[in-house]
């Protein structure tokens, strides 16, 4: 049975997805992959089965360090169409050091800021949870912001000479009151005005696991179940949180996979 699959591949700026007779055999790290089939009912990627919608859409990310081949699974009522494999481009990712910040926002001490961060933190980790039966995903995504590029994915920070987590999104340094477009069209999920490292906040769920993330907005201007429109102004770029300048920080992840924003634009 030949089996049809639509890949929309998503990497800079406001072009229409590149529409590929099949999925990959190679992929970046930290890639966020779409496809259609209109034959399988189900879908298993690396023996994890993943939402399938009624047309046949399904998306899965590829991590920042993630190196073994992905293999992809497609079922019809339980038997086997095809196995695809997609092999791994690694990808390069710089070093960044940031100095000057206030230590309490590198390595907090004060237990009640410990208690905000761990509650924060559990917070937004149940919004990473959500599935949602929607597919905005499967548009092209844009650029929320003008601006110059200050922080790419994937770069290992080191903070005042402590080395921390690698950069989870794209950093695109503006004025104070830039307005903030959504990159795509989505359902609001999260919107607070002022936590502990991210400030100003803003999460967008896309469908099947998809969300991104806008951080340290000065004017957060969504509520939570709105939906909003791609290009919809939802926000105003700022410097609350942790943060040395004013900037927005824009990330995009399925579940807790985030992948490079610059490919969903490239």
């Amino acid at each position: 049975m030949k089996i049809k699959i639509k890949l929309i591949a998503i990497f800079f700026f406001i072009f229409q997805p590149a529409i590929a007779a099949d999925l990959p055999k190679e992929i970046r790290q930290g890639s966020l992959v779409i496809g259609q089939s209109l034959d399988a009912d189900e879908i298993i990627v690396d023996n994890n089965f993943i939402k399938v919608s009624e047309k046949g859409h399904f998306v899965f990310a590829v991590g920042r360090d993630h190196v073994e081949p992905i293999s992809v699974t497609y079922l019809k009522n339980g038997s086997l169409i095809k196995i695809h494999q997609i092999n791994i481009i690694k990808q390069d990712y710089d070093i960044q050091r940031i100095d000057g910040l206030p230590e309490q926002m590198v390595t907090p001490l004060d237990d009640e800021i410990i208690e905000r961060i761990i509650y924060e933190n559990d917070l937004i980790k149940e919004k990473k949870k959500i599935n949602l039966n929607l597919t905005y995903f499967k548009d092209s995504f844009i650029q929320p912001t003008e601006g110059i590029i200050s922080g790419v994915f994937g770069s290992q920070r080191i903070l005042n000479g402590k080395a921390k987590s690698p950069h989870r999104g794209l950093d695109i340094a503006a004025e104070t009151g830039t307005p903030i477009y959504a990159c795509n069209e989505g359902l609001v999920i999260h919107a607070e005005d002022d936590l502990y490292y991210t400030g100003g906040t803003i999460i967008l769920d896309h469908g099947h696991g998809v969300k991104s993330i806008y951080a340290h907005l000065s004017n957060v201007k969504v509520t939570v179940n709105q939906t909003v429109s791609k290009d919809d102004i939802i926000g105003e770029v700022g410097s609350t949180g942790r943060s040395t300048g004013p900037h927005l920080h824009w990330g995009v992840m399925v579940f807790n996979t985030y992948v490079d924003p610059q490919l969903l634009l490239d």
